[in-house]
């Protein structure tokens, strides 16, 4: 029960944050100078211990009521796809439209700043949405058991099925560390100078 119950508040943390993350971006991209105003760090402390505490609070229900929490991931995580499928959309369709409005721009004026700004957010953007598919991928299938076991009830095909799903949920955080250090160069320089100082620490032992 502890394993079961620590899994659903760490996987509710994780696509919740996925899902903040994705509306982060999108603000950065529609407030410009403004959102350095807005997402503060103060807000950002507040959404993530917020995030925490409905996380547990929600997966605590479990003694109480069990279909209370399966509802609560049968709408929760659902939820957290379709918001961040609409805001990587939206970020999308911004970036095309900007992005042709300054480069009939920089032809004219030469200015190559701005084109290396796009260039770097839209490689941030880029793991981003790497992370999202990788989620959705390793999520949806247990999804839609836990949604068939909250409205038919648990039986032995949703049970065995419940627990190869969740073997893909438990992937997903093998996957990201791979992921990180595949498209950010700087946490793959980071790896590499940690596995140097490791094994070189390791030689001179």
């Amino acid at each position: 029960m502890a394993s079961f119950l620590t899994a659903y508040i760490l996987c509710g943390v994780s696509v919740a944050t996925l899902a903040e993350l994705s509306v982060d971006r999108l603000l950065a991209v529609l407030l410009g100078l403004r959102y350095r105003q807005v997402a503060t760090l103060k807000r950002a402390y507040l959404i993530v211990i917020t995030t925490w505490v409905i996380a547990a609070a929600f997966s605590a229900l479990w003694f109480l009521n069990p279909l209370i929490t399966l509802w609560y991931i049968t709408i929760g995580i659902p939820l957290c796809l379709i918001t961040s499928i609409f805001s990587y959309t939206k970020i999308f369709l911004t970036l095309r439209h900007h992005n042709s409005q300054i480069h009939s721009h920089n032809v004219q004026q030469g200015n190559q700043k701005n084109q290396l700004n796009i260039a770097r957010y839209k490689k941030a953007l880029s793991t981003a949405i790497w992370l999202q598919l990788t989620l959705v991928a390793c999520y949806l299938p247990h999804c839609v058991v836990i949604a068939l076991r909250a409205k038919s009830g648990l039986s032995v095909s949703l049970h065995h099925a419940s627990i190869y799903t969740a073997t893909l949920i438990y992937l997903n955080s093998s996957l990201n560390p791979i992921l990180y250090c595949w498209k950010l160069d700087e946490v793959r320089q980071a790896v590499k100078d940690t596995i140097k100082q490791v094994l070189c620490h390791c030689f001179t032992s």
